[in-house]
């Protein structure tokens, strides 16, 4: 296939770290869409009522929060989406962090969906010198749906998912049983000995969902958002700071900061893995000014279809990568991967030179 073909065709898709197709979309704004497929019930209705009202009690603080998820509810939502779990938690962030990514609790969680530190590593976050993958949409969101879909596992109820979610399972298992139950008893939060916050944690989940899907009944204006990507991740080939990815795309160091907080030094690890965060609009243009520089380079994308027999590392050898960036450019928690799975992978630069052009 064309090297320019490639590009139209993985614009969207390969470059982007949640890129399954998904389900088509009549409405060309995100926020209508998200609100078409929500789900979940509410047992309290005014409790959630309540909570409704509190988020929206300044129109102008609940619209600044609407304008904090804007870059990253495109790939929360795909990312849900593609597990088949209810849509309401690609908005969790909402309540966990204030959409903020550089969000810290005083119990140490951190990032868009306030992962602790263990969580983190549990579900493979990568946490090194200089980098955060808690700050990170694409790490944080693959961790935080592991995790929501192992709580599925042990509680099978939503309202205690997401109670364990926010207090941690053990602290629900041990309610649990001092009323006599196992975990996977559909027992009413209501009826557990639980912190306050977390007793209410679903209904300000919920309260949100409901103020966001009607801004007439509450009084604020809710900003349009495009059903599309507003930020996509490019792999460079080597170490890069955040300075010259801005210059070569043409935007400002501050909107790569506010979209790649998990560098801590404004540049990538020297021991990679290479990604940035961009503007999805200046794509294009950056690949254009890189054509002529002779030591920087985006890496090129295609996909691979893993065999029987496959390994990580052997599928690293044969498209001349390395495992670690063949974890970061699909988002693998491990090096552990089954038949059958669509992996991102580098085409490699003998392919693009007998690439015709398209």
């Amino acid at each position: 296939m064309a090297t320019k073909a490639w590009r139209r065709m993985l614009a969207g898709a390969a470059l982007l770290l949640f890129s399954g197709s998904g389900p088509a979309h009549a409405s060309s704004d995100l926020w209508a869409a998200f609100c078409a497929e929500t789900a979940l019930s509410a047992a309290d209705t005014s409790a959630v009522e309540r909570s409704a009202r509190w988020h929206t009690r300044s129109a102008t603080h609940f619209q600044d929060l609407l304008h904090r998820a804007e870059p990253w509810l495109w790939h929360t939502m795909e990312a849900v989406r593609a597990r088949g779990l209810p849509i309401e938690l690609a908005v969790l962030p909402a309540i966990e962090s204030g959409f903020d990514p550089e969000a810290r609790s005083y119990r140490a969680a951190g990032g868009l969906w306030q992962l602790m530190p263990a969580t983190a590593r549990r579900f493979g976050v990568p946490m090194q010198s200089g980098y955060d993958g808690r700050a990170d949409v694409g790490h944080s969101t693959r961790a935080a749906l592991d995790y929501l879909a192992y709580l599925q596992g042990r509680f099978h109820s939503w309202p205690l998912i997401i109670a364990a979610y926010n207090a941690g399972e053990g602290t629900v298992v041990r309610a649990l049983r001092a009323v006599g139950a196992a975990p996977g008893a559909h027992v009413p939060v209501a009826q557990l000995r639980l912190p306050s916050e977390t007793r209410t944690h679903r209904h300000r989940l919920l309260g949100f969902v409901r103020a966001v899907c009607n801004p007439d009944r509450y009084g604020y204006a809710r900003p349009a958002l495009p059903a599309r990507p507003l930020i996509q991740a490019v792999h460079f080939n080597r170490q890069v700071d955040l300075g010259r990815v801005a210059e070569l795309a043409t935007t400002s160091v501050r909107d790569l900061q506010r979209v790649n907080a998990a560098l801590s030094d404004d540049r990538t690890p020297a021991s990679g893995p290479h990604r940035v965060w961009i503007p999805a609009h200046r794509q294009e243009h950056l690949e254009h000014r890189l054509r002529g520089d002779g030591t920087l380079a985006l890496v090129e994308h295609g996909e691979y279809r893993v065999q029987p027999g496959d390994t990580l590392s052997h599928i690293a050898l044969r498209h001349q990568t390395t495992t670690r960036q063949l974890m970061a450019m699909n988002d693998l928690p491990s090096t552990r991967i089954r038949v059958g799975k669509t992996l991102i992978v580098p085409l490699p630069a003998d392919h693009l030179r007998k690439a015709p052009d398209a």
